[in-house]
């Protein structure tokens, strides 16, 4: 069978309403179906004895005469190939030279990952094995150069724990293409279960977590910690903690989130030993995580405990303009043990910059556009039909010449005599209505969203209005007038409605701190993508933060699915900030 040429995979525009739907839908369904078959439970109890051995065989790979090791991670891949593949070329370098923004900046020689963690949602929207195929596996397997000798004992290893649209299947394709050791490109997959522990050089550890779509941690995975914990480490050693969310910056700006406490539970029971199961306390060095598709740092100490998101990976930007500043919801009791914000990218001004790219909504998303135009469409056909079934002639001609209060009049007496009309316009109304921000800590979400819903339909009755007042009903009665009528006011009506829409957006998210989700998803924003490197050496880990600030987008693929070949010119990439250094004695 001949083979299909490959073509670049689009970033994923999420105001379509299909896909919102069948994002919702998966959700719901994949939510109740993993509550009666856990595929984490049934990786434990599939398990054989040899996963016993699995820390030792990792240790003597990447433990035994290392003096120092690197580690990269990734979270939030997957969606656009220019995007997705601009970070994995450079993940699969050897080296890197970075710099900050400052000229006057040292630089710094980095090398390529021994490790390669990805840090959740590797696919975009759902997980099929094609998009797994199109959108992370072939990107990636292009990324490195192939002439590169490459031995077992110098292939990097890849290790990835799955987020939530990789559950949408129930964790079937994830399994198939991650706990299978397979090779992708420069990497060798190595792990069984969706979670793991990865032994490093001078006593530190990664563990990565499998939270499902933001469930309890299972039991089978509690024990499978606790024993790497009692069998495999030592009493103070390190951990790099990898989760699929940032659930220190949930817990202060979404309502009723309880991720913090499920993450605060697992290090008490596992880390700190506070529950005394384990008989041994470890260090926790890093938090990291995706899910937000930007970069930021928060921390008490410079030196000490850091946490990190690092999602920007290939999805689309999320803004970063109303981050918290501090994180009041964990701080100790003093002022001194206040957690802060020390870094976002990208950076506040630009990231408020980048919002007023929803005053152009109607473009950057053509199928809600599509929507308006259609549902604009019908409420013609409604109206028209409606009136021409009493009176005849064109319902439009109506309001010629009248004024605002004879138009809501002669409104009100459509509603009374024509159900389906208001039956229509109340259910646009309310749709309009329930499109709020019911995650945000945000009080009077409900009273903005009705203030949106106002304005969407006044938007519809002043198309009406403003229509009728034009040259353009002198067209009406030859079938090309008619049709003409139709197209400008579908075309023109939704198009205000789309603004509106992104209009609501901008003015809710800059002054309200509200759909933070919606009115960054909406920019489909593939720049300011970003990845995050250790080095892990005897005095602690240096951690280098490395952004891409414009995406190369001008990538020539060539070839099948089976194999491609990508060209293109060389980009920069710029270290987020100095370096980090995390000093064991800070811990």
């Amino acid at each position: 069978m001949e083979e299909k040429p490959y073509k670049k995979a689009r970033m994923t525009n999420w105001f379509q309403p299909s896909m919102l739907l069948n994002v919702a839908l998966k959700s719901v369904i994949s939510g109740t179906f993993g509550n009666y078959a856990d595929r984490r439970e049934l990786q434990a109890a599939l398990s054989n004895s040899d996963e016993d051995a699995e820390p030792e065989r990792l240790r003597q790979r990447l433990v035994t005469g290392k003096k120092e090791i690197w580690v990269d991670i990734i979270c939030d891949t997957g969606d656009g190939f220019d995007s997705t593949f601009s970070v994995a070329r450079k993940a699969a370098q050897k080296n890197l030279v970075l710099q900050t923004d400052d000229p006057n900046s040292p630089s710094y020689t980095t090398n390529r990952g021994d490790v390669l963690v990805l840090g959740g949602d590797e696919v975009y929207p759902f997980p099929t094995l094609d998009t797994y195929n199109t959108k992370f596996r072939i990107p990636f397997d292009a990324a490195g150069d192939r002439t590169e000798p490459l031995t077992d004992e110098s292939r990097p290893l890849l290790f990835a724990i799955p987020g939530n649209h990789d559950w949408y299947d129930g964790l079937g394709n994830f399994m198939k293409l991650f706990c299978q050791q397979r090779r992708i490109g420069i990497w060798q997959t190595a792990q069984k279960r969706s979670y793991f522990a990865i032994p490093l050089p001078h006593n530190y550890w990664i563990w990565a977590t499998d939270i499902q779509l933001n469930s309890n941690i299972d039991q089978p995975q509690l024990d499978y910690f606790s024993r790497i914990a009692k069998a495999e480490m030592q009493e103070g050693d390190k951990i790099i903690l990898v989760t699929a969310e940032p659930a220190w910056v949930y817990h202060e700006i979404r309502r009723n989130d309880q991720s913090f406490e499920r993450l605060k539970y697992f290090i008490s029971r596992n880390i700190l030993d506070e529950q005394h199961i384990i008989g041994k306390k470890f260090k926790l060095a890093v938090n990291i995580t995706g899910d937000l598709h930007h970069y930021s740092r928060y921390c008490l100490t410079e030196n000490g405990h850091q946490y990190i998101t690092s999602g920007g990976g290939g999805a689309f930007l999320h803004l970063t303009h109303n981050l918290p500043s501090t994180l009041d919801a964990i701080k100790g009791n003093k002022p001194e043990d206040i957690i802060t914000q020390k870094k976002v990218f990208p950076d506040v001004s630009t990231s408020r910059r980048l919002l007023l790219g929803n005053f152009l909504f109607p473009f950057k998303n053509p199928a809600f556009t599509s929507l308006a135009w259609l549902v604009y469409f019908y409420i013609f056909w409604l109206f028209q039909s409606h009136h021409a079934s009493l009176e005849g002639g064109f319902f439009l001609s109506g309001f010629t010449g009248i004024s605002t209060d004879r138009f809501f009049e002669t409104m009100f007496d459509y509603f009374v005599g024509g159900p389906s009309l208001a039956i229509s316009i109340g259910a646009l109304f309310a749709g309009f209505w329930l499109f709020v921000d019911r995650v945000s800590k945000k009080r009077g979400s409900y009273w903005v969203g009705l203030v949106h819903a106002v304005g969407q339909t006044m938007m519809l009755f002043g198309t009406m209005y403003w229509f009728a007042q034009t040259n353009l009903m002198d067209y009406w009665g030859h079938w090309w007038g008619n049709a003409i009528i139709i197209v400008i006011f579908s075309l023109s009506g939704g198009t205000v409605s789309a603004f509106t829409m992104g209009v609501y957006l901008y003015l809710s998210n800059l002054l309200l701190g509200m759909h933070d989700d919606e009115s960054s998803s909406a920019l489909a924003e593939p720049n300011f993508k970003n990845f995050t490197r250790m080095k892990i050496h005897d005095k602690g880990i240096d951690i280098y933060p490395i952004g891409i600030c414009k995406v190369q987008n001008n990538w020539k693929v060539s070839g099948t699915q089976k194999k491609i070949t990508v060209e293109g010119e060389d980009f920069d990439t710029v270290l987020i900030e100095k370096p980090i250094k995390i000093l064991d004695r800070m811990l």
